[in-house]
């Protein structure tokens, strides 16, 4: 663990709470391999747990009462004698909190009341799962304080996508969720998406090494253009064959016919990339970097042509398709790029050979800020009480 953030934490704490917290959490936020825009479609990803985190020194109490210092965020109270949504907190992480309590009472676990003080090395609306890392974050909490650590896995990332569809008031699948709750790089079967099957996998290219690059711009004013990707999806399977998911879908011998050029883009994009995933798994297992990275290349390819999520309104300037242009100029073509998350704006993932990682970091990092190009590593497990 980061003993310095660690310890920064603790007395961030301290001084807010007069007190020594008695427990550490931590969880990580996630990035994308493979899979962009799959999972709401019921398809296949490939994401990582990666070791950027948010920290929360915590003390138990006994008022039913969440507090939460963030550095940099409001004061968050939250009484959880009221657990329906509140209209004024949408939008808030006060709504994520409340919303995460309510599915655990619901499916019959216990939350009661804590005091935290947080602070995160996740970027804030970049594509690297911030929200998911919280809600995550506050369900382990009720985890290890109410409930002996007994919660499994998927039930605190279903908590999670709950409170961020139902509270929060964003759409979300469970991609983010279960990237962040899982630990480690996971391949993820969305076919039934009350039960999604999930392999841990592990990465073998040691000289390879995953850099995150945020450019700046957010996906919190872009909810329009993410929620329209899905629903372009929903429309072409109800189209094609009155099916709710791409995934159902038995003739993938698509009818442009009966579809908009979007529609019909995007339902392209929704099969390739599970075709890449898979492959991509394949190329893992069998040590095939060179197919690993040709499936990460080609998904951003199609997220260029067919999804068209690597920018906004054609504005090249700022996007996620102008820093893979740079990357690749940089680069030689040499490594992978492509976009972390649900895109037009935010963050995108590379992956780098170790011979061009420090011309890479150095020359992203001028154009985007040094602290918005980091290397970053697969984080073996998902929330946890530290020791």
């Amino acid at each position: 663990m980061k003993m310095d953030i660690a310890s920064r934490v603790k007395q961030g704490f301290k001084k807010r709470y007069f007190s020594e917290p008695k427990y550490l959490f931590t969880c990580g936020g996630r990035f994308e391999i493979l899979g962009n825009h799959t999972d709401h479609n019921h398809g296949l990803c490939l994401a990582a747990t990666c070791d950027l985190a948010i920290y929360a020194a915590t003390n138990k109490n006994y008022k039913n009462i969440v507090i939460i210092n963030s550095k940099s965020y409001p004061l968050d109270i939250v009484n959880l004698d009221v657990l329906k949504p509140l209209e004024e907190e949408k939008y808030t992480s006060k709504a994520l909190i409340r919303g995460v309590a309510e599915y655990l009472i619901s499916h019959g676990y216990k939350v009661g009341g804590f005091v935290s003080y947080t602070e995160s090395e996740i970027f804030p609306g970049a594509g690297v799962s911030s929200s998911a890392a919280f809600e995550l974050l506050i369900g382990q909490i009720f985890n290890e304080l109410y409930n002996e650590g007994k919660i499994d896995k998927l039930l605190l990332a279903k908590a999670g996508q709950y409170a961020e569809n139902k509270y929060f008031g964003k759409a979300s699948g469970l991609l983010d969720q279960i990237g962040v709750g899982f630990g480690n790089i996971s391949y993820i079967d969305f076919k039934n998406i009350e039960s999604p099957v999930v392999e841990t996998v592990k990465f073998p290219f040691e000289h390879l090494h995953f850099v995150i690059i945020n450019t700046g711009g957010s996906h919190a004013a872009l909810s329009h253009l993410y929620s329209a990707i899905p629903q372009d999806m929903y429309n072409a399977a109800n189209k094609l064959e009155g099916k709710k998911y791409l995934r159902e879908i038995k003739n993938l011998d698509l009818d442009k016919s009966k579809l908009t050029d979007i529609e019909y883009s995007r339902a392209i994009h929704f099969f390739e990339e599970n075709e890449r995933v898979k492959f991509a798994v394949e190329a893992i297992k069998n040590n095939d970097e060179r197919g690993f990275l040709d499936a990460i290349n080609a998904s951003r390819i199609s997220s260029t042509e067919n999804l068209k999520n690597m920018m906004v309104d054609n504005q090249l300037k700022g996007s996620p398709l102008e820093a893979c242009n740079l990357f690749n100029e940089v680069t030689g073509g040499e490594g992978a790029i492509k976009i972390n998350g649900g895109g037009f704006a935010g963050s995108v993932i590379a992956v780098v050979p170790t011979h061009l990682l420090d011309k890479v970091i150095k020359v992203m990092g001028k154009k985007y800020g040094k602290n918005n190009v980091k290397e970053v590593f697969v984080r073996e497990v998902g929330p946890s009480l530290e020791k």
